[in-house]
């Protein structure tokens, strides 16, 4: 409820384009760093089901200190926190759906999941939008909600069972989770992993160079409601939700690759349609094509690298996947926010905001086109 205004919140408490390029870096730094060790310990011990619910419960409540926030600089901490938080589940959880699903129904099965994660997040967004306008723009009770909803998944989550894998970690054997020596392996090898994660980290860079940027367009330039906001969102999901089951069949009947492709490839269109975009039902229109690019992705990327990673070492994979994947966001961001910022006092706001979306479309095709050297998953 919280994740699709927190941005455009910063921006209408003062923040800047460089702000937002801090706020979104250190998100996906503190998010992604510590996958490797999170990964590893889900894999020696296999209790994915309590790592996803502590970590998520603990994530929910610290929305709770955001009510308190006046300062958009003191955003940065607390996201970073809360980011470190959570990022104990995302190895876990993927590792979990990689337990739980065979290689020839993956696609269909983490499409199914996605579904309901949207269905979610369409109700909440939903909510929240029209809510925090009629507060006075404020957060309080969106964040409340949003915590107490949270928690009581958690909780919930508790009564997955769970294939039993691992075995009980010793004291000892803490210090292998930090081992750091075979990443560069890992990641510059020749194995399809390697290649797939070179070309996701180029990708990613320029993906979120243009990240800080669309909260200054929606916030400032369109002068765009929190509603309106929601319900770009809202689209977004719609159609996501709509197009999730026919990319996920897609993925398992043709193959992970033209998927993805498409995917890469098309998100070059996001950047140019919020450079030149006039109005809100410009946005909105746009979006229904995004909800396509988001299915895509969806389906595509967590089925792809699963099918290339060792079976009994997912959780480890997927994490070494993320951390990189996380800084390099992080460098996307900071360039991005700062570069722009600075093409901004140069140029104006109008032609400084143009150059940092034309070079973040330009990369995201030359990387997008990249992915064709990508192999089908055997």
């Amino acid at each position: 409820m919280v994740s699709p205004f927190i941005f455009v919140y910063a921006v209408r408490l003062g923040a800047s384009s460089a702000d937002i390029g801090w706020m979104r870096s250190v998100n996906n730094l503190f998010t992604y760093t510590l996958q490797v060790p999170w990964g590893r310990l889900s894999d020696r011990i296999g209790k994915r089901v309590a790592i996803v619910a502590a970590s998520s419960l603990a994530a929910s409540l610290l929305w709770i200190p955001i009510i308190f926030i006046e300062d958009p600089k003191m955003l940065i901490p607390l996201l970073s926190l809360r980011s470190f938080i959570a990022s104990a589940s995302i190895p876990a959880w993927s590792a979990l759906l990689g337990d739980l699903t065979q290689a020839s129904l993956r696609g269909s099965v983490i499409s199914m999941v996605n579904v309901a994660s949207s269905l979610g997040s369409l109700m909440a967004t939903a909510i929240a939008g029209p809510l925090i306008d009629y507060s006075g723009g404020k957060l309080t009770v969106v964040v409340l909600v949003s915590s107490a909803l949270g928690s009581i998944s958690a909780i919930i989550l508790m009564g997955l069972r769970e294939p039993r894998i691992g075995k009980p970690i010793k004291m000892t054997d803490l210090t292998s989770l930090l081992k750091t020596s075979d990443l560069p392996k890992l990641m510059g090898g020749e194995s399809d992993f390697g290649l797939f994660l070179r070309l996701s980290v180029a990708q990613g860079f320029f993906l979120t160079f243009a990240w800080p940027l669309f909260p200054i367009t929606m916030a400032e330039t369109l002068n765009l409601s929190m509603w309106e906001v929601g319900a770009i969102s809202i689209i977004n999901i719609c159609i996501t939700l709509l197009c999730q089951p026919f990319m996920g069949k897609a993925v398992d009947k043709f193959g992970r690759r033209p998927v993805l492709i498409f995917n890469f490839v098309s998100l070059t269109t996001v950047p140019l349609m919020y450079c030149y975009a006039s109005d809100f039902f410009q946005l909105a229109i746009f979006n229904i094509f995004l909800g396509v690019i988001t299915a895509a992705g969806n389906a595509s990327v967590l089925t792809y690298l699963l099918d290339i990673v060792p079976e009994d070492r997912v959780g480890e994979f997927t994490a070494i996947y993320n951390m990189a994947i996380g800084i390099s966001y992080f460098a996307g961001s900071v360039a991005g926010g700062n570069l722009t910022q600075f093409a901004i006092l140069v140029l104006g706001r109008r032609r400084g905001l143009e150059a940092g979306y034309l070079i973040s479309a330009f990369g995201r095709l030359l990387t997008g086109i990249s992915f064709l050297k990508v192999k089908e998953a055997r």
